[in-house]
């Protein structure tokens, strides 16, 4: 099923510029990427896990990850 998010959304700007952000760092949108496709919680190095959590796209749950939102979880695995 194709998201429904779209680029002229009211938070196409946000999502836009964290999806520009991940891509300037692979492991950072490798590891996004990763807690986007699995629907449990993902365990991260620390140190990505630390970074997504500080740019608000996941929440921390003891040392696992899931996506902050629905919004991020949707848009981030149609775009990467």
């Amino acid at each position: 099923m194709k998201s429904s998010i779209t680029e002229s959304g009211i938070y196409s700007d946000r999502l836009r510029r964290h999806l520009w952000n991940l891509e300037k760092y692979a492991e950072l949108m490798e590891a996004m990427r990763n807690v986007v496709s699995d629907s449990k919680p993902v365990r991260l190095r620390s140190d990505l896990g630390f970074k997504l959590n500080s740019m608000g796209l996941v929440k921390l749950e003891g040392n696992s990850c899931t996506s902050r939102c629905r919004l991020y979880e949707e848009y981030f695995r149609d775009r990467l």
